[in-house]
């Protein structure tokens, strides 16, 4: 290959190419650098990965923010995985695609324009780079005819000017030479640098070459790329003048390294020479030797190699920036083929993770964040092998006919949701009716509802299939549903969920023509200390809408059957329900022209934020005959301050649990969900390498109430996305959008405990963690392999949890003392059975590690008490079942998933007691005694089908744990089934819900009633 740069003293090392392009920009012409941005998109939802160096300031050439400085230069990280650019299936095939990539840049917002870009250019390549300008061809945009753009000929000119023959300077057309952002918004034309690999001599050799510049040739290729963004595309499709100018520069590192390290492949380069010695290192492979697949050779381990590489760059890059395979599948697919070639060509299966440090080691100088983030890439990479081998080794029978059928389902990780197998199997059969190719919302409703998919669930799947989902509608069907179980008692005459939906239809149609509401006022509260109660100014505002039910009115006098009023005002203190917080309750009051004195009152029932309105959903409380109400009146808005202390309080206790649980355990870490009402706060995270244990759980409470001792004071610091992406240490959830304006910093900072929380949040926060009061943990339950949901108290709430405690410590200490002195009687072990059933079945809420040493404390009483007790064995069981059939009548429940609690305190237990109660229905019964669980099932002849029967009942459930199912001497396997005793861990309850779980969503999908 001719070597296109001129002799240099040496070849200058990628690390070197990168800091002098940086430093030839902030040094020289006064470029401010700015670092790369993640290759998470922070602010567009619009793309899976960041695949451009223009990403982070798409929104100031849109308009719609500042631009950071005048001046900008950086090294861009980039990743093209599916969509229109989509580099993956060609990988390792030739030199030069990549998953992962680095795009260096320059940018002018509203300074420099044409001349100085080009001539920036060149001076650099041909200066500090020293490649011969005669080997350069320069493009410019022809101009086009049906746009009405002219050529132009002022970049020709440029060139001219800068030295470049005319028969270097070739115009091209709209394809080529003309870049836009999107069907509409901001576009202009480019100049493109290109290359000569292979040059020749005289004239008539540069005539022949110029003309294969942009014909898709290896040895005449694109170096760098100049937009200048001096257009708008409007929606009409004509073009207008933008009012700024900006220049977006872009030049392929990998390409640029290539070039002056005179190498024909990318790979050949110094970024990937140490990947492929680390690969021959570690799995004693034959060395790479640099073939690609042709019609002769398959170059089966060289292309291997360049594959592995690439990925290890690619996912080592992604981990850092705090992307997760669980909720990115085009990651999990990358991350599995670099995990199957790792083990099946280079018969290393830990080689991927092996090879982090090698890739840190070539790229952690100009993105410290890998270096920073090591540890946890490694970790993320041995928990994504972990979950993989176990759904090759674990695949049940169903979910194996399945993945033979459609084998792209390897790459999503659903094993876990049991009734993922016939849910997509009624998917397949119903995709052919849904439009546009979106799954509507009302089919989403039904993979929860019937088969137990999440949200979580039904998004992997959708991009699986290249769908998109109507999450709109699901949260409305879900939202019905969860206002019909919240009032079963309302007659069907009196409650009509077509009219809810009626109502949220016309809430969304009439905001739509409103102005924005203003919602600052929600943020302006404080805290008086005197009294220990938060203090929230009423606000004045006009309506500016109504509906009364389902119908817009300019007036109300509430004559009419009223079920809500929906009133938009001007300006709201109300908070609407986001970032997990429950929304604010409270009052409007209405002037009263008959008595000013005492206004009417409307009770706020709900809070909605739809189309940059706030929607206040209102009840009267009193009737009153001379009530009136119009658009343009003034209301007081009062919010329920006891109710909004609640919820702010425990918005920050979710704050200072995060933080607790990253600063004690010191393990991957990432946020899956939460949820602050003023009853309780819930925080699910993914947690790597850690179980929680109760003590665990007692070192969280008191890291925590001793930050609330610490009275440290919570700041709240408003930031630009620009900001957020210049800071490493802010806690954000995975896959959320982020706006670029506006995004509030929670920082709470107590040096002196180790513990430092800094989370993006909309949320209500106290102004001091003394006002916190106390704080306690009083649920914990492990819902993944490696995630746990907590569920927390803090404030007044925590306060009435300890008070309860206290009590129920108390009485079980009497219970115990007339144990130990031989007065317990019949009545108190009715009363120690009666607390342990409402500890474990009812909703009352205690410490978490209390509630585990009470229910040991009086499991040791009961089992103590079992041999002199007059209750027998048979009542036990017998008075426990008679119990649940009476709560559980047939036209309800049209079979019994029934865990025998009492079984605990025996040493054996004869399930077919339980199961000869119930014959009219089909029942599964389980136990747990001495740590061993079993389980029986009986199904009716009369409800035996292909799909459902007490065998294939049971092993539903059994499969959690492991166990074995048989059937009994001389009985039908399809009427009645055993499953053998298993000997259970510490993690019982858990294995416990997701084995009645999964029994639970096979009964409601196979079992015909």
């Amino acid at each position: 290959m001719y070597n296109s740069a001129k002799k240099l003293q040496r070849v200058l090392t990628a690390r070197e190419i990168r800091k002098i392009f940086i430093d030839y920009f902030t040094v020289n012409h006064e470029h401010k650098f700015v670092r790369s941005s993640p290759v998470v998109p922070f602010c567009d939802p619009t793309v899976a990965f960041v695949n451009a160096g223009m990403n982070q300031f798409k929104t100031v050439f849109l308009g719609t923010a500042a631009a950071p400085y005048k001046r900008v230069v950086n090294s861009q990280k980039c990743v093209r995985v599916g969509g229109k650019h989509n580099d993956l299936s060609v990988v390792g095939q030739d030199g030069y695609h990549h998953t992962f990539f680095e795009m260096l840049g320059n940018w002018s917002f509203g300074d420099y324009f044409k001349r100085e870009a080009c001539a920036m250019a060149l001076e650099l390549l041909r200066g500090p780079y020293n490649i011969d300008p005669s080997r350069l061809y320069v493009t410019y945009f022809a101009g086009d005819k049906l746009l009405g753009i002219p050529a132009d000929l002022e970049c020709f000119e440029i060139w001219r000017s800068l030295g470049f023959p005319a028969e270097r300077v070739l115009p091209f057309g709209c394809k080529d030479n003309f870049w836009e952002m999107g069907t509409t918004g901001p576009c202009g034309p480019c100049t493109e640098i290109h290359i000569d690999h292979r040059p020749g001599s005289g004239p008539n050799s540069v005539e022949q070459r110029a003309k294969l510049v942009n014909a898709g040739r290896a040895d005449l290729t694109e170096l760098w790329n100049l937009v200048f963004i001096q257009y708008n595309r409007n929606a009409d499709g004509s073009i207008t003048q933008l009012p700024a100018r900006h220049v977006d520069t872009g030049m392929g590192f990998e390409r640029l390294a290539a070039l002056l390290q005179n190498k024909s492949s990318n790979y050949d380069t110094d970024l990937f020479t140490p990947l492929f010695d680390g690969i021959h290192s570690l799995s004693k492979a034959p060395v790479y030797g640099g073939s690609f697949p042709d019609a002769q050779n398959s170059a089966l381990l060289d292309t291997s190699y360049r594959i592995l590489a690439d990925h290890a760059r690619m996912v080592t890059a992604c981990l850092a920036d705090g992307m997760l395979p669980d909720q990115n599948q085009k990651l999990r697919r990358v991350l599995r083929k670099a995990l199957s070639i790792s083990e099946q060509v280079f018969g290393h299966e830990k080689l991927l993770s092996q090879l982090v440090p090698i890739v840190v080691e070539t790229l952690g100088e100009a993105y410290p964040e890998m270096s920073t983030k090591q540890q946890a890439v490694i970790e993320l990479i041995l928990h994504e092998q972990e979950v993989y081998k176990n759904l090759r080794e674990s695949s049940s029978k169903a979910f194996a006919e399945v993945l033979t059928e459609f084998p792209k389902l390897d790459d999503i990780d659903l094993m876990e949701c049991p009734g993922f197998v016939p849910a997509y199997r009624e998917f397949q059969v119903q995709r052919s009716n849904f439009p546009n190719n979106t799954i509507p919302g009302d089919f989403l409703y039904k993979l929860t509802d019937t088969y137990g998919l999440t949200e979580e669930s039904f998004l992997k799947l959708a991009e699986l299939e290249n769908m998109n989902c109507d999450l709109d509608r699901y949260r409305a069907e879900l939202a019905l549903a969860k206002l019909k179980t919240k009032e079963p008692q309302r007659s069907s005459g009196d409650y009509d969920l077509a009219l809810q939906q009626r109502i949220a239809d016309a809430q969304a149609q009439l905001t739509k023509r409103l102005a924005p509401t203003d919602n600052s006022h929600k943020y302006i509260y404080s805290y008086d200390e005197a009294n220990e109660t938060y203090s929230i100014p009423t606000v004045t505002s006009r309506v500016l809408g109504m509906l009364q039910n389902d119908v817009e009115v300019s007036r109300t006098r509430l004559e009419e059957p009223l079920n809500t009023l929906s009133i938009v005002t001007a300006a709201s203190n109300f908070y609407y329900e986001s970032g997990g917080q429950q929304s604010d309750l409270g009052k409007l009051l209405v002037r009263n022209t008959h008595k000013p004195e005492e206004p009417h009152q409307l009770e706020v029932v709900g809070v909605k934020h739809l189309n940059d309105c706030v929607v206040h959903v209102c009840r009267p409380i009193t009737s009153a005959d001379d009530f009136e109400l119009a658009v343009g009146d003034e209301v007081q808005l009062e919010v329920d301050a006891m109710q909004r202390q609640l919820n702010t309080c425990h918005h920050t206790a979710t704050h200072l649990l995060n933080a607790a649980i990253r600063s004690l355990f010191n393990k991957v870490t990432y946020q899956v969900s939460s949820a602050v009402s003023g009853e309780q706060c819930k925080l699910e995270l993914g947690l790597l390498g850690k179980r929680i244990q109760k003590a665990d759980v007692q070192h969280i409470e008191d890291l925590i109430n001793r930050a609330i001792c610490s009275a440290t004071p919570v700041q709240v610091q408003e930031l630009s996305a620009a900001d957020v992406l210049q800071q490493n240490d802010i806690t954000m959830v995975p896959g959320e959008v982020y706006p670029e304006q506006g995004l509030r910093l929670i920082k709470v900072q107590c040096p002196e405990l180790s513990l430092s929380s800094k989370e993006l949040c909309c949320g209500t926060h106290v102004t001091n963690t003394k006002e916190l009061s106390c704080f306690c943990i009083v649920n914990l339950k492990q819902t993944n392999r490696a995630r746990f949901a907590f569920t927390a108290v803090a404030g007044q709430a925590a306060e009435n949890v300890l008070k309860t405690a206290a009590l129920l410590r108390h009485r079980v200490d009497m219970l115990e003392k007339q144990f130990k002195t031989d007065k317990l009687t019949n009545a108190t072990e009715t009363e120690l059975q009666t607390i342990r059933h409402n500890m474990l079945h009812s909703d009352i809420k205690l410490p978490y590690a209390f509630k585990m040493d009470t229910l040991d404390r009086i499991n040791e009483i009961l089992r103590k008490l079992k041999e002199t007790s007059r209750t027998t064995l048979k009542e036990f069981v017998e008075v426990e079942m008679r119990n649940v059939l009476l709560e559980k009548p047939l036209d309800t429940h049209p079979y019994i998933l029934h865990f025998i609690s009492s079984s605990a305190l025996v040493e054996e237990i004869p399930l077919q007691r339980a199961t000869k109660l119930c014959t009219d229905r089909p029942i599964l019964v389980v136990s747990m005694c001495d740590n061993i669980v079993k389980a029986r099932c009986c199904v009716p002849q009369n409800c035996i089908s292909e799909q459902f029967n007490a065998t294939l009942w049971l092993q539903s459930f059994a499969k959690t744990f492991g166990g074995q199912v048989a059937t009994p001497k001389g009985q039908k396997a399809e009427i009645v089934c055993n499953m053998k005793g298993r000997k259970v861990d510490t993690q019982f309850e858990e294995q416990l819900e997701q084995a009645m779980g999964n029994a639970q969503v096979y009964a409601k999908s196979y079992l015909e009633f």
